[in-house]
């Protein structure tokens, strides 16, 4: 049998590799025990321990409230009531979706919720609400909310602070 021809083992067919000057075959080996090409596609198939992951990021953008869009409850009253704005204890979150503006006002950073509430966030210290008179950016959280302690608010100047305390501003009558 010469080297070009096929050998028959035990009804299997193998091929016998090529001699240096016979061009005409492959150098490499062609039986399924050695498989000829495996170094070269091993090189390049990417390893089995490799993993790809596919993340979303939802930054969530608080304009600042327009000052017409806020409406005047005592201005049709003949003789308004006195009023005074009064701070009240609220929770420790508010949802991001519901706030429809933001404002600086001295120390607070006064957000007008979309259900007509008004809510003054104290900032950590260090921290000014006049950075964010343009209003401000966050992450938007698993839970959709933003909480006292935990969440980063970053204005538009770069500035980055998370919330201290929150605070309900109702207006009660004066007597």
């Amino acid at each position: 049998m010469s080297t070009q021809d096929s050998a028959t083992t035990e009804g299997s067919v193998t091929f016998e590799q090529a001699r240096e000057n016979q061009r005409s075959l492959s150098p490499l080996p062609l039986s399924d025990e050695v498989p000829g090409w495996a170094p070269i596609l091993d090189g390049i198939a990417p390893a089995s321990s490799e993993q790809v992951r596919i993340e979303r990021r939802v930054i969530l953008r608080i304009s600042p409230a327009r000052p017409e869009g806020r409406l005047n409850l005592n201005a049709d009253a003949p003789n308004p009531p006195r009023m005074r704005v009064v701070e009240k204890k609220m929770g420790k979150c508010i949802e991001s979706a519901r706030i429809g503006g933001v404002a600086d006002r001295g120390e607070y950073l006064v957000m007008f919720m979309r259900d007509r509430r008004t809510v003054a966030a104290k900032l950590e210290k260090g921290c000014s609400p006049r950075d964010f008179y343009r209003g401000f950016y966050m992450e938007n959280s698993e839970d959709g909310q933003i909480c006292v302690k935990r969440d980063r608010l970053m204005s538009r100047s770069g500035a980055k602070c998370q919330v201290d305390s929150f605070r309900e501003l109702v207006l009660e009558p004066v007597e």
